[in-house]
């Protein structure tokens, strides 16, 4: 079963949509698993927001097949070095989903070492976006304001965390089974 699509922003806006699509959604789990589920929605939410910093037409959604529950949040967002980072450091195993086996983990490494001290994304189409902005979010992220909870709650409350960026995209993909 898929919920519907919510379109989040960094304003706040979607936030009670989410939650209150994530109550319907657990409808069907016991009261503890259902403040679960709706723990790991606002933590899920918090985490991307404060590491993104401004997100503008994110989408979030939830599916499930049983007792396995999956949480997505995709955004067309541009990322600096430092955001793309902690973005990656929040996933399970730590890598970058997008880019699997052999070649992609060369790609990878490829696209990091090409953007040191430079916007990862210039190498894709990102006429849409401000440089400046992801250079301005880098600093929030890399200023010790951001004490890194929301991943400490998320990573203790879930099974698998998948973090994809690629392109400009970058789909947080959350998993827990009840």
């Amino acid at each position: 079963m898929k919920s519907k699509t919510i379109a989040i922003h960094s304003t706040g806006d979607g936030f009670r949509d989410a939650n209150q699509e994530t109550e319907q959604m657990a409808a069907g789990l016991d009261s503890e698993q259902s403040l679960s589920l709706c723990l790991i929605t606002e933590e899920m939410l918090s985490l991307f927001n404060s590491v993104t910093g401004s997100v503008n037409n994110a989408e979030f959604w939830l599916e499930n097949e049983g007792s396995l529950y999956t949480l997505h949040l995709t955004v067309q967002q541009k990322l600096g070095n430092v955001q793309r980072q902690e973005l990656i450091k929040s996933s399970s195993s730590g890598t970058n989903e997008a880019y699997k086996g052999f070649l992609g983990t060369l790609k990878e490494i490829f696209i990091q070492a090409l953007s040191v001290g430079k916007d990862i994304d210039q190498y894709y189409d990102s006429s849409s976006y401000s440089s400046q902005a992801a250079d301005l979010s880098d600093e929030v992220i890399s200023s010790p304001k951001w004490d890194k909870f929301e991943r400490s709650v998320l990573l203790s409350l879930v099974d698998n965390i998948r973090i994809s960026i690629k392109g400009g995209v970058v789909d947080l993909i959350v998993t827990k089974q009840f």
